[in-house]
This record gives structure tokens, sequence and C-alpha cells, in this order.
């Protein structure tokens, strides 16, 4: 199994968008600890799973999540920094990006869950799609990232753009991502018009596992009032609430 990973290393390290200087650490960031277990049982090498890096790299992340956001959304003026997005904004945006579901659901996309070093009892589960594991395993590779660069936050985000496909989510968030979704939330809620509130329901899903493009579309009471794309499931959910909200909103200055 390791020499199996040693032939996928090359490609590995094209996904991800770094060359590791140290391989023994992204080879760890691979390993999990049912490897470990039965390993070390057949030989005095030691071999140390991934729990250590993934607990580093939770941390990691949100730095480089936190850095990527002070660079893109916020410019320097005599009094300090100014942006468009408040507090709240930047919360959601770190929030959804850290997501546990979002993290495996782009390891999933760029098809990295299948490289594990794993326990024969873990291969016979399956478990390297659960979503805990993939999870992990994003959070091991920005850790083995952070100590191999020498602590280099360009290098970590650099990284973290192409994984978490960054700047796209960037772009979406100019107007927060959850903006059209809470105002068309609030639309429905008001009294004035009592309206079901909105179900988001994906309708299609295309695309190889690097580049998937799912399609959503946002349903209010029987109405499908609006459909979106994007790269995840969130920014399509994303795209549908905007179209719905601006349906609306068109549709009610009509009258």
């Amino acid at each position: 199994m390791i020499s199996e990973f040693e032939k996928n290393l090359p490609v590995i390290e094209k996904i991800i968008g770094y060359t590791f200087k140290d391989k023994s650490l992204i080879r760890q960031a691979f390993t999990r600890a049912s490897f470990c277990n039965e390993a070390n049982v057949h030989t005095s090498v030691g071999f140390q799973s991934n729990e250590v890096l993934e607990f580093f790299g939770d941390s990691v992340l949100s730095a480089a999540i936190v850095t990527s956001l002070i660079r893109e959304k916020t410019v320097r003026y005599e009094k300090g920094i100014k942006t468009e997005l408040d507090e709240g904004d930047f919360s959601n945006i770190r929030s959804n990006l850290a997501d546990k579901k979002n993290l495996s659901e782009n390891i999933k996309r760029l098809g990295l869950q299948k490289y594990f070093i794993m326990g024969e009892g873990d291969m016979k589960l399956g478990i390297e799609n659960e979503r805990s594991v993939m999870e992990d395993l994003f959070e091991s590779i920005i850790g083995a990232i952070y100590i191999d660069s020498a602590f280099d936050m360009t290098a970590v985000i650099k990284s973290v753009s192409i994984m978490l496909d960054l700047s796209e989510y960037l772009r979406a968030a100019a107007a927060p991502t959850r903006s059209y979704k809470n105002l068309l939330q609030e639309w429905c809620a008001d009294k004035k018009r009592r309206m079901p509130q909105p179900v988001y329901e994906k309708t299609n899903e295309s695309g190889p596992d690097h580049d998937k493009c799912y399609t959503c579309v946002c349903i209010v009471g029987d109405k499908r009032l609006g459909e979106g794309k994007g790269r995840s499931l969130k920014l399509a959910e994303a795209a549908a609430a905007e179209a719905a909200y601006r349906a609306l909103v068109k549709g009610k200055k009509k009258h």
C-alpha cells in the first residue's frame, strides 16, 4: 500500500498545488490509524497516523481562510480597514468554508479519498468515503503543508484556494452567500405575505469528481422560482436563492 501511494504522489501533489520537500509528511496525512495499528504489529518502523496533523490543520485552515478574507475583502485606509461585509458576514463565510460537509465534498470532488493508506478493516468497510474521514484528510493535508513549508501561510492559502475553489466562493461572497437566502427567507416570512419557507432541491450533478457542477432549484410552495449552478451545493443553492429573490421582487414591482 505504501509503494502504491508513492506511485500516486505526483498526482496528489498536482491536485493540491503543492510539492513536498519531506514526502513523509504528505504520506502521514493520508495514513489512517487502522493501518498503523496493523502495520506496527509486524514492523519496528512505528508508523504514525494523520490524527495529529488533522488537529494542527484544523486551526491552520481557519487562519488561512481569515487571511484570505482580509486580503480579498478589506481595504486599508487612514482610519484602519474598511469593508462592505460585517462581522456576521465574515463569520458565515468562514463557517461555510470550514464546514465539515464542505470539506468532505471537496475531498470527494478532487478524488483524494481514494489514496488513503489504511488497514484491511477500514478497506472492507469503505471507510474512506465517510464524511468525517474525508474532512479529517482535508485538515491533515493542510497541517502537513504548513509544517513542510516552514509555516508559510502563502503556500497554505494557495492549496486551500485550489482545494476549496476559494476564488469562486469569494467572488460569490461579494454580496455574501447567505444574504439572498436570508433576504428570501425574510421576504416569505413577512406577515403581509405569509408564504411558505423556501426549499432547495438538487436537480443535477455533472462533471468528473475533480470538477463537479451542481444545479439546484429554489421552491416556494408549489412554485419553482429560481435555478442556480455552482461548484458546490452551497454555491448552487445561493445562486438559486438569488434568482428566486430577484424574480419575486421583479414580479412585485410589476403590480
